[in-house]
């Protein structure tokens, strides 16, 4: 399924309704996970817990948790890549393209991301696809 496709149908926030099997790493304020609509092979999401949609409404004890986990996925990454790129998104998506209404950040390895068709032409993993991949992961990164 095309991400587009997938979202057009989603109802609810994407990051609000997450299982506790697709969560990699939590703490009080903000969870890890995989991405689900993923440029490459072990891209992350490092998403807060509450809905918001810009960096500044966020409270300082909410920023310090995203911000360690930011940390536990590079660190997890640079175990077997070099580099990571991390894109961080904010606002609504109506104003600037963007697909989801909750700020997040992309822990992305080993990739040039070039244009807007490639982020937006990229296909969904299928729920159970998505749950193999993260528990992999969850294996291969402890």
């Amino acid at each position: 399924m095309l991400y587009n496709r997938y979202l057009k149908n989603k109802k609810e926030c994407p990051f609000c309704s997450l299982k506790k099997e697709e969560i990699i790493r939590k703490n009080n304020s903000a969870f890890l996970i995989l991405a689900q609509a993923p440029y490459t092979k072990d891209h992350l999401l490092a998403i807060p817990k509450r809905h918001v949609t810009k960096l500044n409404k966020l409270t300082k004890k909410e920023k310090e948790d995203v911000e360690k986990l930011i940390y536990y996925g590079i660190k997890r990454l640079h175990k077997k890549y070099d580099d990571a790129s991390m894109i961080y998104r904010e606002g609504r998506k109506e104003k600037i393209g963007k697909s989801i209404d909750h700020m997040h950040y992309h822990l992305i390895p080993k990739i040039r991301i070039t244009t807007e068709k490639n982020i937006r032409n990229r296909k969904m993993l299928s729920d159970k696809e998505y749950l193999r991949k993260t528990k992999d992961f969850k294996k291969r990164f402890k």
